[in-house]
């Protein structure tokens, strides 16, 4: 199949962190991944939220294989290939709800190789987010919202951030603290149920709060857009993960062409959350 290139989709990408692609999911894998993840939230004990309370959810897609479907969604991994990653890797994915009448999720960003050199002054990604909302996201119901550029430039919230999500962040013990309030560089990403928002990882990124009377979820995808071009260090850290084998050989097999490989005999990078002063 031809893709057709989004030359200035990679563009934003490179420069802004992020970029939307609408209407990727057709209304029958919409209403399976709403019905998957429902059935995973419904049963979740009440403490869960409590620990959760800024990010509503966090339940990781190999609880069910039927994400298997999403992971490797055709019109997704077609968007990828029209911004220039013909072979992304897929590695780990959460479905993240906020119930109705939520606070904010906490800013913060992803990435976890930090002391390595190829996290600085590189434009392209080493990790992407794939984010699904599954209804209608606006700024009243926990739309995501993001600074532009702040992949590749330190911000001052780089400096006043802890690690992310670690307990007494999911927690919100301190609702009061810059990290869950409003940033004027920050723009608000609103989407129709379906539309996917490809963002990288070092972004730094947060939701608005749920004042409505629904949850509101989202399934978050990452994936490693150039795995082969990763240095061995950082591969060998993503291959540690064996996750994929907790899903049988047939669901294997539908995304096998995503899951990544490494065989040599390189060091994994130390795990890193936390940007260096190289940042600038």
């Amino acid at each position: 199949m031809t893709i057709a290139p989004q030359i200035d989709k990679r563009e934003q990408l490179l420069r802004d962190g992020y970029c939307l692609f609408e209407g990727i999911l057709d209304n029958i894998l919409l209403q399976q991944t709403r019905q998957i993840s429902d059935a995973l939230l419904d049963v979740l004990p009440t403490e869960h939220f409590d620990k959760q309370k800024s990010t509503g959810s966090m339940v990781s897609v190999f609880d069910d294989p039927t994400f298997a479907s999403l992971v490797a969604c055709p019109a997704a991994i077609h968007a990828l290939h029209s911004i220039g990653f013909e072979d992304p890797k897929w590695w780990s994915g959460f479905v993240i709800s906020k119930p109705p009448h939520s606070p904010p999720l906490f800013w913060h960003q992803d990435w976890w190789g930090w002391n390595h050199p190829i996290s600085y002054n590189n434009p392209i990604p080493q990790q992407v987010f794939l984010m699904y909302y599954l209804v209608d996201t606006e700024r009243y119901n926990g739309c995501l919202r993001l600074i532009p550029g702040s992949h590749m430039n330190r911000h001052r919230l780089h400096d006043a951030l802890p690690d992310a999500h670690t307990d007494d962040l999911r927690k919100m013990e301190n609702p009061n603290s810059p990290i869950y309030q409003d940033i004027h560089e920050a723009v608000d990403v609103p989407v129709k149920a379906g539309d996917l928002v490809v963002g990288d990882s070092r972004l730094l990124h947060s939701a608005h709060g749920n004042k409505s009377d629904q949850r509101r979820t989202v399934i978050t995808l990452w994936y490693m857009p150039e795995f082969d071009l990763l240095p061995d260090p950082l591969r060998a850290r993503i291959c540690d993960d064996k996750r994929h084998d907790e899903w049988t050989a047939e669901v294997r097999n539908t995304i096998i062409d995503l899951i990544p490989n490494y065989c040599g005999d390189a060091m994994a990078v130390e795990w890193n959350r936390t940007p260096g002063p190289e940042f600038k």
